[in-house]
């Protein structure tokens, strides 16, 4: 077995270590708890606990269970403790890969995303199906491309393997520092999303559900590093799929009579074609999306001339809020009105910013398919385009994301890193399957049940989203007939899949279920992604450059130290920003593409790529995505006055960026290899 070491050419030889009866036993017993759990606490709902105490008691669980793992298999040995000892095989590699990789965003975003904007978008936005192509095909790639060479190589982190095949320290601290920007945009959005359902599993503030699952996070990562890792994310993948699949077949069984999920989503979306085609051609939807169109005017009015806009809409709040007082309306109406940015003291800037995100929101909103088919409209044409763009960006970066190529150094061998990703794969699948099915079913109930209701009759279940501290659902009467339309309704695409239970109407057990889901998927990712940032830190950075001889067990606490740094800090800047979890998370698949997958392909598949290549394709490719992305970001065009039409290019949306920064990559890394190969 080959591979690279300051240029030369090393044998390495590695035996594949055989299953072992008690990693069977691991995953059985994940499987039974969690079995066991849900039984007893479907009792204690039928006996009358309360849903708080249910779902605080699933994460309360949820978290001893994978610290006792972490704590069980802590190490201080290097090798342990960087690669769990290179001897895990295909079955348990590729389920820790699998929940290395389900995030919050796939595994609570995916759904959210298919129900609101459909399979192929809204025609001019990408939609769901892009998703689950790129991901899922990215997987490909990386079994194809990647997996088996890296696996081969030796090393210990994708920094150190640049820098052995290219013998240059210069490209080894180029892609750490690649790596920890990569990793730190996804790693907030996953601490964001551990918070939240923290938060709303257990009633506790946002800010307190951060740190409680931090500390199960730190449990799980810091004693056993890679090694507790994987057998932690072994576990979590039970949960993860199993969790789905439970909720996806109770939601089935309510609404067609049967567990056959996929089937139950065919039924019902050939049952909901004659509905969407009358609130299609419903006279009140198509006055509300006029009216929606209206709106975006005025607003563009008001940002042209904010402070006469200002005070002329303070004078109408201001009578509208003593009216709701004379008529004692309920005090939740009175503070909408009141937190209006035209009625808080606030300074033009903030107000023109909040303006412009609500003429963002409506212009996203008035063109959402009420099914899953767009319409065949002029401009359906860019939907396609950014739809394929991000097929593209997310099949390379998930090639690329340097927390899950570091899962090929962990398998026992390069054909069971091959093996491992197809086992990565199933799950993968699996959970996807029954994320696209329970957008179906979902949006039945929103048809059938909330389109056409008055505004003061709503089904019991839309009242309670809409109460919730963080509300699931809010309800605009644009057209003021009294009426909800489908236009009308704000579903928060990212967490809608916790109100499950709640919309179909199953036990609230399923609650905890799939919250316990969404924690194990944001638990494990961080997890991976703490370990990366930090052995970058540590590894490639600090030793590479400062003290390179420093023995194993020095390497090892200063990786534990800079992986707690890190996870704190990650934690505050969740706690001080509101995060969109999907466009965060995708852009770190861009940033990751542009990055690595050019200097990994030609580094592995072209042999005169040298350093220079090397250097020219990171810093170029990198470069041209992290400037689209900020260049397109509100607060930038906010701030420099600037309209999307001046910075997209060929009206590509920001989470796009890889298609321009992977071929800039690619090209930058053939001009440069190639003179400096005619220079020598």
């Amino acid at each position: 077995m080959w591979f690279w070491r300051g240029g030369g050419r090393v044998l390495r030889l590695r035996t594949v270590m055989p299953n072992k009866p008690w990693r069977w036993r691991l995953v059985l017993s994940g499987l039974v708890g969690l079995a066991v759990l849900s039984v007893c606490l479907l009792a204690a709902d039928v006996m009358g606990v309360s849903k708080p105490v249910i779902n605080g008691f699933f994460l309360v669980i949820s978290i001893l269970g994978y610290a006792a793992i972490g704590m069980f298999c802590r190490t201080s040995v290097a090798e342990e403790y960087y690669v769990a000892g290179r001897r895990v095989s295909a079955p348990f590699n590729g389920m820790a890969t699998a929940a290395d990789w389900m995030s919050a965003a796939s595994f609570l975003g995916v759904a959210g995303l298919l129900l609101s904007d459909g399979f192929v978008g809204d025609g001019t936005h990408a939609g769901g199906l892009a998703y689950l192509l790129g991901w899922t095909g990215g997987f490909c790639l990386l079994g194809f491309l990647f997996a088996a060479k890296l696996n081969a190589s030796g090393a210990t982190t994708i920094p150190q393997f640049l820098g052995r095949r290219f013998n240059s320290p210069v490209v080894r601290w180029l892609a750490a520092w690649g790596a920890i920007l990569c990793s730190s945009v996804y790693l907030v959005a996953q601490i964001y999303g551990v918070g939240l359902v923290a938060s709303m599993l257990s009633g506790l503030t946002f800010e307190l559900g951060v740190f409680l699952a931090l500390g199960g996070i730190l449990l799980c990562s810091f004693l056993g590093g890679m090694r507790a890792v994987t057998w932690t994310q072994v576990v979590q993948c039970v949960v993860i799929v199993a969790s789905m699949l439970a909720v996806a077949m109770a939601v089935s069984w309510q609404v067609q009579g049967h567990p056959v999920i996929s089937v139950a989503a065919a039924q019902t979306l050939q049952q909901m074609e004659a509905r969407i085609q009358v609130i299609q051609a419903d006279p009140a939807e198509l006055a509300t999306r006029e009216a929606m169109a209206q709106r975006m005017w005025d607003l563009e009015a008001k940002m042209a001339d904010p402070l006469n806009a200002r005070e002329l809409e303070r004078q109408v709040l201001a009578k509208q809020i003593a009216k709701a007082k004379s008529d004692s309306l309920p005090l939740r109406d009175i503070q909408r009105l009141e937190a209006n940015p035209a009625w808080r003291e606030q300074g033009s800037e903030r107000l023109v910013r909040a303006w412009q995100e609500e003429r963002d929101g409506l212009a996203r909103a008035i063109q959402h398919p009420v099914g899953f088919q767009a319409p065949r409209e002029e401009g359906f044409k860019q939907g396609w385009v950014n739809s394929l763009a991000l097929v593209f960006c997310l099949m390379v970066g998930t090639a690329a994301l340097p927390h899950i190529l570091v899962r090929s150094y962990t398998a026992a061998s390069p054909d069971e890193a091959q093996r491992s990703i197809v086992w990565a794969m199933v799950f993968i699948v699996i959970v996807y399957l029954c994320a696209s099915s329970l957008a179906v079913l979902l949006k039945s109930f929103v048809l059938n049940e909330l389109v056409g209701a008055p505004l003061n009759q709503l089904p019991e279940w839309a009242e309670r989203l809409k109460l919730r501290k963080l509300a699931l659902l809010s309800i605009s009467d644009y057209n003021n007939d009294g009426v909800v339309q489908y236009a009308d309704i704000r579903l928060i695409e990212q967490y809608i899949v916790l109100a499950v239970p709640e919309i179909v109407r199953i036990s609230p057990v399923f609650t905890g279920l799939i919250a316990a889901g969404a924690l194990a998927a944001a638990l494990s990712t961080a997890d991976g992604l703490l370990l990366t940032i930090s052995n970058a830190l540590a590894q490639d950075l600090y030793f590479d450059t400062v003290d390179p001889n420093a023995p194993p067990l020095r390497r090892v606490m200063l990786s534990k130290i800079m992986l707690m740094v890190v996870a704190l800090l990650a934690a505050w800047f969740a706690t001080n920003r509101s995060v969109n979890i999907l466009f965060w998370v995708t852009c770190a698949f861009s940033l990751a593409a542009s990055t690595f997958f050019p200097v990994l392909l030609m580094g592995l598949y072209w042999p005169r790529m040298n350093r220079v290549g090397a250097v020219a394709a990171m810093v170029s490719g990198l470069g041209v995505s992290f400037y689209y992305i900020v260049a397109n970001h509100p607060w930038v065009q906010l701030s420099l006055n600037l309209q999307p039409s001046d910075t997209l290019w060929w009206g590509l949306e920001p989470i796009c960026a890889g298609v321009f920064g992977v071929p800039t990559g690619l090209l930058a890394g053939f001009i440069f290899s190639q003179r400096r190969t005619r220079q020598n």
